[in-house]
């Protein structure tokens, strides 16, 4: 228990470093909201999107806050390396590439003691709190929620970038400009560094009905962790970026009336050529706003998506919404780290940073809650390192290599028989609702009779996530494996 102790120590020592609301530092704006300045509890699922939120306070809850940020325990280890089946895995060390399936703020905690100041570039795409129903993840928070739960996981982000790091959160109108206030906050508003625009594709479709200016972009907010210090490599478009004059429909057209005014085929096809190329830089800076000039082609995946890189036509799956190219990622890993820097994506979706930064030679770490972490997610990174012929492989000369490994956080709820789980439940402080939208209540549970209490506990369960400490590594009932065990203690020591 002396060790669970530490961990409590350590995490108020994280609190204490935590910036100041604006206020108190000398800023004239601040951004304030309920709950701010405490930590929210919940994830991403859409079960979350019914139940209570929960908010600790440091002060009055130092045990739940400490609770919630302490370091958790990893299982079910698993390293790929191109072949068929997954080697095991014996040590985790920082040249492993890594995929999580958890929570994401769970995860940070547990990875901020080896990676802490050792990130170089960090890219998220969170919820856009579009209050859709419509993808896999709940993107339906009140905005006070939001603003909690993107605080978090901010916070860890920042501890975790190195000097000379990098973040960029992409967003959307919905909350690009509370985030922006955020950021200024967590960041500081010196280490601002780009408010980029990037144009998402040509107009079809039914947005094109909308009786307004039709919305076509997304927001990227760009910070460093210290300005002075910050890593960038000035990048410019060459010839294989620049967007084509004409279309394939339209150059064929254009073609057919040259030769209707007499001209041969192959004078038409020099005219052609020098009409695509004629008043072009040999190269041109990135500006901040992305595909939207003739220099600049850098449409979404929903564009692209006949060249094969969408993830229902590359695992035959469905679709991961709001997928981004790995086109758009190579621009932000290229422009913020070096070969063998470490990449972070800790709201990794489909996979798209792992995969771009596997590719061009950084060592990644990508974490997922949803569940298609473990199809989607990992199976898109096998077939990378395996060799794939998509998304930016062609361009890299891909061809396949290295490794990564495969882990999720462990859960109490694998390892522990239900008749023991409700003593242990209530010791843990993991069951927070009650799985039908409302608070679990344990007074309420002891009065149930025993059929009652067991399915009661059975549905809670089903709807709350219970990772484990890492102090309770030598648990007997969560019978943790030594290997596991010890790459544990590795990722804390």
């Amino acid at each position: 228990m002396r060790e669970q102790a530490d961990r409590q120590d350590e995490t108020q020592a994280f609190l204490a470093g935590l910036p100041q609301p604006a206020a108190s530092r000398g800023q004239d704006v601040s951004l304030e909201w309920k709950g701010r300045g405490q930590w929210l509890e919940g994830g991403l699922g859409h079960d979350d999107r019914a139940a209570p939120r929960l908010y600790r306070d440091p002060v009055r809850e130092p045990q739940e806050v400490a609770r919630l940020l302490s370091p958790k325990l990893l299982t079910d280890f698993a390293r790929w390396d191109g072949g068929d089946m997954p080697q095991p895995c014996t040590h985790l060390d920082l040249n492993d590439n890594l995929l999580v399936q958890g929570e994401n703020l769970q995860v940070l905690a547990t990875l901020r003691h080896r990676y802490r100041g050792r990130v170089t570039l960090i890219y998220i795409d969170p919820p856009y709190n579009t209050a859709s129903g419509s993808f896999a993840y709940n993107d339906r928070f009140t905005r006070a929620d939001w603003l909690g739960f993107m605080r978090a996981r901010l916070l860890f982000a920042r501890d975790l970038l190195a000097p000379d790091g990098s973040i960029y959160v992409n967003i959307d109108f919905n909350e690009a400009h509370y985030l922006k206030v955020l950021m200024d906050e967590v960041f500081g508003p010196a280490n601002f560094q780009r408010e980029i625009i990037w144009r998402i594709g040509w107009l079809s479709g039914f947005k094109t009905r909308a009786q307004n200016f039709i919305r076509n972009h997304d927001t990227i907010l760009f910070y460093s962790q210290d300005a002075q210090r910050m890593k960038f490599n000035k990048a410019y478009l060459g010839p294989d970026d620049f967007a084509p004059r004409f279309k394939p429909a339209e150059a064929a057209q254009l073609s057919s009336l040259l030769e209707g005014e007499g001209l041969a085929k192959t004078a038409v096809r020099r005219v052609m050529k020098a009409a695509q190329t004629i008043g072009l830089p040999a190269r041109y800076p990135v500006e901040d706003v992305w595909n939207a000039s003739n220099y600049d082609r850098l449409n979404s995946v929903a564009i692209t998506s006949y060249a094969g890189e969408s993830v229902s036509k590359l695992l035959g799956t469905p679709d991961v919404k709001g997928q981004k190219s790995e086109a758009l990622l190579k621009r932000i890993i290229e422009a913020s780290t070096d070969p063998g820097d470490i990449v972070l994506d800790f709201f990794a979706g489909s996979g798209s940073t792992a995969a771009a930064a596997h590719k061009l030679g950084r060592r990644w770490i990508g974490v997922e809650q949803m569940g298609y972490a473990g199809t989607i997610t990992l199976e898109r990174m096998k077939k990378v390192v395996a060799g794939d012929n998509v998304g930016i492989s062609k361009r890299t000369g891909w061809k396949g290599g290295g490794s990564f490994v495969f882990c999720r956080l462990a859960d109490w709820r694998d390892r522990v028989a239900e008749q023991g789980l409700a003593r242990r439940a209530r010791d843990l402080g993991w069951l927070l609702h009650d799985g039908q939208g409302g608070l679990w209540d344990w007074a309420a549970f002891d009065t149930l009779p025993v059929a009652q209490r067991r399915a009661a506990l059975s549905l809670a369960l089903a709807a709350n996530a219970m990772p484990v400490d890492f102090a309770f590594a030598d648990d007997t009932e969560l019978a943790l494996p030594p290997a596991e065990r010890a790459i544990n203690a590795a990722l804390q020591g």
